[in-house]
Order: structure tokens, then sequence, then C-alpha cells
């Protein structure tokens, strides 16, 4: 017995050294874009969250096209889908379905040239979005529709690539207004575009920082996605409490060095971030309203096919994130 310990307590740190040489798993993440919608991620990333679970996360940006490259294969899971995108793929026929989201409000603003003075204004003029049917496009359509103007009829709405690529594109004059997300709304407005429309005005309930995967992904993976969700809600944590930390992320990820332009941007989205990341249902159904006026089996569709509330549920009772965010 004394020399089956000895050989044990000898084989410990060999053991401990193997474990700890053991490579990380990568694991890759479609974004949209580099905005403050998907700081949870930057800021787990950063903070090595992830790097606890055995995990390496890269994220890649996709634009509007984030929901086809989770729905496609390319990456594990989908950061800043929304409840938009989601039920649109899910409705055509593809496979995915949302577990969590960091935000519940449409967080959009549209700025537009100094010679445009209200949304009537844009009547025979052109509207910057990152893509079509993405959710600065949805949002976009939204608002013009509240203002009593038809989308693609009477203002014409172009597809330019990334929220950054929409403050090119007015800087290049290439279109007269354009939806942003912040950090991106915030440096338009401080090179002397008008802050011309507030989403967040609409008073409609909106997934906007969603975490997607796939069904047949969470089936055979769920503590890897049970894992990366806690990683995130650490990211979310870490992010709402640490303002200097989170800055310097988002310095370091949206490679703008302009303090201003960050802590303003930080200070509008804050408030909005979820402790308990529910994608709400309500969000669900308010998109789908919406929806159905351009895709009709939008029009019956129950909002809890597109949500998997299993893990945040589980995360919650078993008191996870309470110990993260403490009492």
């Amino acid at each position: 017995m004394t020399a089956v310990l000895l050989i044990a307590l000898l084989l410990a740190p060999l053991s401990k050294l193997i474990a700890a040489e053991s490579p990380l798993k990568v694991v890759n993440v479609a974004v949209p874009a580099v905005s403050l919608l998907q700081s949870p991620l930057f800021v787990a990333i950063d903070a090595g969250a992830f790097r606890k679970h055995g995990m390496e996360v890269r994220y890649i940006v996709t634009g509007a096209r984030t929901i086809q490259a989770l729905v496609g294969g390319s990456v594990q899971f989908a950061q800043g889908v929304s409840s938009r995108t989601v039920p649109a793929a899910v409705l055509a026929g593809a496979d995915a379905v949302l577990i969590a989201n960091f935000s519940d409000k449409l967080l959009f603003t549209m700025h537009s040239t100094p010679e445009i003075n209200s949304l009537q204004d844009l009547k025979g003029k052109v509207v910057g979005v990152s893509g079509i049917g993405g959710s600065t496009d949805f949002a976009t359509r939204l608002a013009l529709r509240e203002a009593g103007l038809t989308p693609d009829k009477d203002v014409a709405i172009r597809g330019v690539g990334g929220v950054p690529e929409t403050v090119a594109a007015l800087k290049a004059k290439a279109v007269q207004a354009g939806t942003l997300s912040p950090p991106s709304s915030f440096v338009a407005q401080k090179a002397g575009f008008k802050l011309l429309f507030d989403m967040s005005s609409l008073g409609v309930d909106y997934v906007s920082s969603g975490l997607g995967v796939k069904k047949s992904y969470l089936a055979a993976n769920r503590l890897e996605a049970k894992q990366f969700l806690m990683a995130m809600i650490e990211g979310a944590k870490i992010l709402t409490t640490n303002e200097e930390f989170a800055l310097r992320v988002l310095a370091k990820h949206t490679r703008i060095s302009d303090r201003e332009v960050l802590k303003n941007s930080y200070s509008y989205l804050r408030p909005y971030f979820l402790k308990v990341p529910y994608p709400s249902p309500r969000a669900i159904k308010d998109t789908l309203d919406v929806l159905a006026k351009d895709l009709p089996k939008a029009k019956d569709a129950d909002p809890k096919d597109f949500i998997d509330n299993s893990l945040v549920r589980e995360l919650e009772s078993n008191r996870y994130i309470e110990s993260v965010y403490g009492k």
C-alpha cells in the first residue's frame, strides 16, 4: 500500500502537467459586426473565461450572413443573431435556435447627412444598412413604415457590408442615411452626421444580442454549449461592472482609439444588457408580427419554436448566475 501511494504521489505532478498542456478546443463564432452588442463575447475572450472551460474561441465577422454561417456549419455559435434572422431561417427550413440573448431592445439609430431633417425627407433617397435581411435592415424598414414610407418604393435600402462600412458610405455620399449601432453610431455623430431616429423609441422588443446554435449541435454537444454560455455570462458581468477593462477590450476589438466615442457607446448600451439572458418570447412575437408583412409563414408561427431556454433556466436554477453576479 505504501508503494502504491508513493507511486501515485510521484505521478500526480506529471498528470497535472499533462492536463495543463492539453490543447484547447478551437470554437468558432460568427458575429455580424464588431459592435457593443457583441461585447460580452469580446470581454469573455480577453478575460480568459472560455479558457477556463478548455476553449479557444475565435470569432469571424460575417455581416448580414451570420445566420447562414451558423446554418452552413462553418461556426459552432453565432453571437448577435436576432429575433428576425433566426425565425426567418427556421421558417425557411433551416436548423437554428436561440439559446440566450443579452439585450432585448431595438438598439439601432439612423444617422443622416445634415440636410435631412426627418424620416419623411428620405423619400427618394438611399439608406445604408449592413446587409439586406439583417437586423439593421429590419430596423430600417420598421422605422420607415412607422413614418408612412414604403421601403424599396419610397426609399431605397442598400446593403453596404457592415456597420463601419455604413459610416464610410455616409462619408462617401453613397447613401444619405444609415442605420448603425454603437460604437459606429457615435463615430458617425462625431463626424457631423445627424442623429435622425432612435429605433428604441419604437417600443418593439427585439432580440438584438442573441446567441444561436443549431439544434442538432445542441443535442450532441450540450455540455460544451452550456460551458460556452457560462463564459458569456461571465463576460457580460465583467462588461457591466468593470468599465475600464471593458473600454480597453472595446478599443482593442473595434480598433477605435477615441475614448469619448467608446465611453459614450458604453454608457448608452450598458443599462440594456441582461443579467439573466433569456430570449424573450415577446420579442420574438413582436418581430414575427412585423415579419408577417413580408413573410406570410410568420403570421401563425409560435415564438417558442425559435427558442430553447433550457440552458439559461438550468444556470439560473443551480444559482450559477447568482454566483457570478453575487446577491
